[in-house]
Order: structure tokens, then C-alpha cells, then sequence
């Protein structure tokens, strides 16, 4: 390494100090707790002699605060169960027949889901499933409220939200929250319940919820390590948290506080800058903290940042595997280097980002984006967080949950990471790869669309892009000081076709993700569609395929200029 690596009999101690003062504060963005976790977080860092400071944002935060499951006929049957954010708030209660939705997973055709719709009208629906495409259709239905039935064993009940909207809405997106009280309860009270459905077939239920919808403002902490250039890389964790969430996020926050000692620490100045910034409203604002970032700082992102690592739940008990989610136009060499250096071994596997993780900067010209994951040999719950453990978003998620040893590993990957793109001027982009991997995506896109949904210019575009890629990574190669700011250029262009189907300005909404996202709802026969929204398909498909063609037109005139 050219600079001196993490040296754990320092740096440890100070994390696992933290780790010990967050499992001890509630850090749901709007309450104290979480301000008392950004001060002190500030704090921690300017003991070090870092110049930290907070920021301050406004956020629109849902806080569920208690859901209720109850047979009005049997008052005797009891169930505990959790609501959700951005759920409904129906204090009172909703009374209707119970209606169970077996295939609520499994796909349907435009014709089925509106046969589905009359089924569902009035009724409150008991589903595998409380995905928030699901829960608006469930509002478009005129359902009367939703149980979701979790999918693995364990007897905790998660937190989780149904809000759509990806950080704080603008008016019209207000429209889109539920009009439904949302809740969920555990899989064995759920078996109980559909066996009372099964001997009462008009079974009647009432659910209730309750929820604080409110406007805060929240803290950030940041800290700025700087380079000799004002390029910047930016690493991220959410530091709010369901309930004292050691797991998720207080490893994440404890890694970057580490990483932020440790660099500034450095007899050596830094070629790039390093920005360390601790999200508020990840939790109960819908990744708020993020996106009101990327809002308010655009053109400096869009100038400088040349890459985002989010950090959420390292250091989790029984997470032995590390796993890897990146944007595609990052090098597996560069990815996995670090990961061998640590482990000795690759990543189990390197996976392209999903919808989630604060990843609210597709619009923001950055051509690097990846995240750490882990995972246990065997996973045993459904839960997508906390290393796969059962305690993910749960009052169970303290401190120990937390493997140290673990934790000082995917430290460790994190400053490889971290040191290469902060002193080396070429970045690790592998960008003929990444233009591969979409040509690979889209044909299995049109492959899954209808043919009368016909993509073909895309992919000739795509096709015809390959030369003067291959042109411009070769001049990059040979010359990177020259070359990288049109590379980045045209890389975060196959970034907004990738990842996103609205301008630069404004999100996707927080179910629409996969390849290509503006394409992915065609996947329709004509035959099984009704006429409506044939319609609307082939109107989304018109203007989503030239929005697609004037970005690889735009990629294209970057490479050649």
C-alpha cells in the first residue's frame, strides 16, 4: 500500500466505542435520539482534529407507531403486528371480509390484475407479499386495507415501509401515498389467521394503525478530507436507524468514522478529496437525506464526485461471505483486489445494484457507484439487511449482533478501496465491459417484452457505440489525466439509460428498478392487455425509446469530441 494501512489496535477501540453509545440511543430521524447520535458523531470526529460540521435538512417523515390485527366475531384471537411507514394512518380502524391473495408473488397480465381488482374492492387483502407496487394497486383497487404475512420463521416483526416516493415529494407526488392502512405479522400468526379463513370462509377482520406524519429538520454529519484536486469521493451510511439498529446502521457509521481518522491521519496529501457524509431519512423519510443531497449540491456532485460507496450493515454476526453490488462500469479486478487482499480470497459474487441504498445520485454525472454487502453461509431469513440476519429492522438488532472481527475485515476492504481511487489518477473503470453488460441486458429486455414494443434502434445505437467507446478507452489508457473527464462523461450517460427513465432532476419512483427501468413495465402480450393500457404501454414505450436514443446519441458525441 502507499499509504499506511488501518491499524486496528486504534482504530477499533474507537468503533466499537461508538457502536456501544449508538446501541444505547433510538436514531429514528426527527427524534432526539438521532440528533443526540449526529452530535455526537460531529463530536467524535473533531477529538481526532477533523473539521466535521453538520447540515441540516427538511424532511417529510412517517413514523408507524403501532398496527392492530382483530376478529370483531372473536375477540378472543389476538395477534401482535407492526404497521409500516407511510401506511395510512387509520387510527380508528377498517372493518372488511377477509380476502387471501395466494399467487400476491406471483406475476399477472393486465387482464388478470384488473379480474383481481374486483376481487380485492372492499376487502382487506392477506398477501405474501407488501412491495409498494403491490400497495398502490391495492389503492387503485379500492381495497380496504392489506396484512402482509412475513416470509421466513422468525417470530420478530420487521419494520418496513409502502411509501413510493424516493426522498421528499413534490405536490403531485403526494397523490401516491396509500390511502390504505398497511400491517404486517409474523408467518405463524399469519398461518393461524388463513386457517381461520379457511373455516370462515366471510371471515370479517379489522385492522387498524397508527402514524405520525411530520415535517424536522435533521441533521447530517460531514467531513471533508481534502485532495490536491477537487475531485472527490464520496462514502456514505445512513446513520438513522429502526429503533437502536446496531446492525443496521451503527457498523456502517462506525466503518466511516474509522475511514475518516485513518485518511486524515496520512503523512501523505491525497491526490482526491474525501467526502464522508452520515444520511438522516433513510428510514422513515424514504432515503430523504440522500436525495435532498443530491438536490442541493447537483453541480458540485456533477464537477468533482467521481465515485459513491454506501456502507450499510458491515460487521453483522454470521456474515462470513462478502458480496458485491456496483453500477457495472467499475473494474471486478479493482472491486475484487480489495476484498482478495483482506480475505484472500474474491467476493462470493458481484451483482449490479438494485433499487435501494441511497442511491439517489443517477442523475449526478458520477461514473462510479458500489456497495459492500455480506451474507451468512446460509441464509435462513428473508431479510435483505443486517447480513442477512433475522434481527434486520427489529428491536433485536443490538449490539450483540456484531461481530468485531468482521467488522475490522470490511474495514480493512473499504480503506484498499478507498486508497486506490484517492491517490491513483486513472479510475477504475471498465467501460467497454459495463457497454457489454447493457447490450447483454437489453437482449434479454426484448426477449421478455412484447415484439410489437420494438427496440431494435436501441440496440443498433448500442451497437454503433462500441467503436468509439473502445476509441476513447484506448486514448484513456494510453493518457488519463486527458481522457477521464470525457470517459466519466460518457459512462454516467449509460448510467441514466441503465438505471433510471426520468430526467436528471427528478426519481424514479422506489419500486421502478431492473434494466432499463423505463422499458421493464412492456412486459405485455397485446392479447392478454386491455386496450387502455395498451395504450398507455405503447405511449411510455415511444417516448422512452427516443428518450433512450437522444442519451446514446449524447454518449456517442461525448466519445467522438
Amino acid at each position: 500500500m502507499l499509504l499506511r494501512p488501518p491499524v486496528r489496535e486504534h482504530l477499533l477501540p474507537l468503533m466499537d466505542g461508538l457502536l456501544r453509545e449508538f446501541s444505547t440511543l433510538h436514531r429514528l430521524s426527527g427524534c432526539e435520539g438521532a440528533e443526540q447520535a449526529a452530535r455526537r458523531m460531529v463530536s467524535l470526529l473533531q477529538e481526532q482534529g477533523l473539521d466535521a460540521r453538520l447540515m441540516h435538512c427538511p424532511l417529510y417523515l412517517s413514523d408507524p407507531l403501532a398496527g392492530r390485527l382483530r376478529l370483531p366475531e372473536q375477540p378472543q384471537w389476538q395477534c401482535d403486528a407492526k404497521t409500516r411507514s407511510f401506511s395510512a394512518h387509520c387510527p380508528q380502524g377498517v372493518e372488511g371480509r377477509a380476502y387471501y391473495d395466494a399467487v400476491a408473488c406471483e406475476p399477472r397480465t393486465d387482464l388478470e390484475w384488473r379480474s383481481w381488482a374486483q376481487d380485492v374492492r372492499g376487502k382487506i387483502v392477506i398477501a405474501g407479499q407488501g412491495f409498494e407496487d403491490y400497495v398502490q394497486r391495492l389503492c387503485a383497487a379500492g381495497a380496504a386495507g392489506l396484512i402482509h404475512i412475513w416470509g421466513s420463521a422468525e417470530t420478530a416483526l420487521h419494520e418496513e415501509t409502502v411509501g413510493p416516493v424516493w426522498g421528499t415529494p413534490e405536490p403531485d407526488d403526494f397523490l401516491r401515498y396509500p390511502r390504505l392502512p398497511v400491517i404486517c405479522v409474523n408467518q405463524q400468526d399469519g398461518q393461524r389467521l388463513l386457517a381461520q379463513l379457511q373455516r370462515e370462509p366471510l371471515l370479517v377482520l379489522e385492522i387498524a394503525t397508527e402514524l405520525n406524519f411530520h415535517v424536522a429538520e435533521c441533521s447530517m454529519p460531514v467531513v471533508d478530507i481534502p485532495g490536491t484536486t477537487p475531485e472527490f469521493v464520496l462514502l456514505s451510511s445512513h446513520y438513522d436507524a429502526w429503533h437502536e439498529g446496531v446492525t443496521d446502521n451503527a457498523t456502517g457509521n462506525a466503518l466511516c468514522l474509522a475511514m475518516a481518522i485513518h485518511f486524515h491521519q496520512q503523512p501523505q496529501t491525497l491526490l482526491r478529496g474525501l467526502r464522508i457524509i452520515w444520511w438522516s431519512g433513510h428510514s422513515n423519510a424514504r432515503y430523504g437525506g440522500s436525495t435532498w443531497y443530491a438536490d442541493n449540491y447537483r453541480q458540485q456532485l456533477k464537477q468533482h464526485c467521481v465515485a459513491h460507496i454506501n456502507v450499510d450493515s458491515p460487521g453483522c454476526l454470521d456474515a462470513v461471505d462478502v458480496v458485491l453490488n456496483a453500477s457495472g462500469a467499475e473494474s471486478h479486478v479493482f472491486l475484487n483486489a480489495a476484498v482478495e487482499a483482506v480475505t484472500g480470497e474474491p467476493a462470493r459474487r458481484i451483482t449490479t445494484l438494485g433499487k435501494g441504498g441511497d442511491q439517489s445520485f443517477w442523475g449526478c454525472g458520477l461514473p462510479l457507484h458500489f456497495a459492500f454487502r455480506e451474507v451468512p453461509l446460509e441464509k435462513t431469513s428473508q431479510s435483505p439487511g443486517s447480513g442477512g440476519g433475522w434481527w434486520w429492522h427489529t428491536e433485536a438488532d443490538t449490539y450483540d449482533k456484531v461481530d468485531l472481527n468482521i467488522l475490522w475485515r470490511d474495514t480493512q476492504i473499504h480503506a484498499h478501496w478507498l486508497e486506490s481511487l484517492l491517490t491513483q489518477p486513472a479510475l477504475p473503470l471498465a467501460p467497454l465491459a459495463y457497454l457489454n453488460g447493457l447490450q447483454q441486458s437489453l437482449a434479454e429486455l426484448i426477449s421478455a417484452i412484447s415484439p410489437e414494443f420494438d427496440l431494435r434502434l436501441v440496440a443498433e445505437k448500442l451497437q454503433q457505440l462500441q467503436p468509439v467507446l473502445a476509441e476513447l478507452t484506448a486514448k484513456w489508457q494510453k493518457d488519463p489525466m486527458t481522457w477521464q473527464p470525457q470517459l466519466k462523461q460518457a459512462i454516467a450517460g449509460l448510467h441514466r439509460l441503465r438505471y433510471s427513465s426520468v430526467d436528471d432532476f427528478h426519481y424514479d419512483l422506489s419500486y421502478r428498478g431492473g434494466a432499463f427501468p423505463g422499458f421493464q413495465e412492456l412486459a405485455a402480450q397485446r392479447g392478454e392487455t386491455s386496450p387502455e393500457m395498451w395504450l398507455m404501454m405503447t405511449t411510455r414505450f415511444c417516448r422512452q425509446r427516443d428518450r433512450a436514443l437522444s442519451l446514446l446519441e449524447n454518449v456517442a458525441a461525448i466519445c467522438r469530441s
